[in-house]
């Protein structure tokens, strides 16, 4: 049996983004968030298709969890390290809702309000990058 949270944490932030890995021992595709399995080489039916493995890894995602971004969305804040508020607002974004209608589906705002919330998000989006430059360098300095 795969440990899914182990690949979920092992996995790089494009196979994070994808919402799957593939897993060389058991030469399958894994889905990082149920841990759904599509063995490569294996063609799959759906809908009156047939897939790919990997192409049918994208539709198990789209299927079962609407998109990675919303699975992603949906962990726990000790993971995302986003608030409840924050969630919307990405969601909102997400779903391309322009300044005006996020300010009205929260009830609460205005547009410039919403426009500074994208921008601490962006801040945040930077902070995020340049953390994740420094940990992999520290990470690959060896231990005196």
């Amino acid at each position: 049996m795969l440990d899914i949270s182990e690949l979920f944490w092992q996995s790089s932030l494009e196979d994070l983004k994808k919402g799957y890995v593939y897993h060389e021992p058991t030469e399958a595709f894994v889905c990082l968030i149920c841990g759904k399995t599509s063995a490569n080489g294996v063609i799959y039916p759906h809908d009156g298709q047939l897939y790919e493995a990997r192409k049918y890894m994208d539709i198990h995602i789209r299927e079962s969890h609407q998109s990675v971004f919303k699975a992603l969305l949906n962990l726990d804040k000790k993971i995302t390290g986003l608030t409840e508020h924050q969630k919307t607002i990405l969601e909102l974004f997400y779903d391309n809702y322009s300044d005006k209608e996020v300010a009205k589906a929260l009830g609460a705002g205005s547009t410039s309000t919403v426009r500074n919330h994208r921008f601490t998000l962006r801040e945040r989006q930077k902070q995020a990058k340049v953390f994740l430059a420094i940990m992999e360098l520290l990470g690959e300095k060896t231990p005196r």
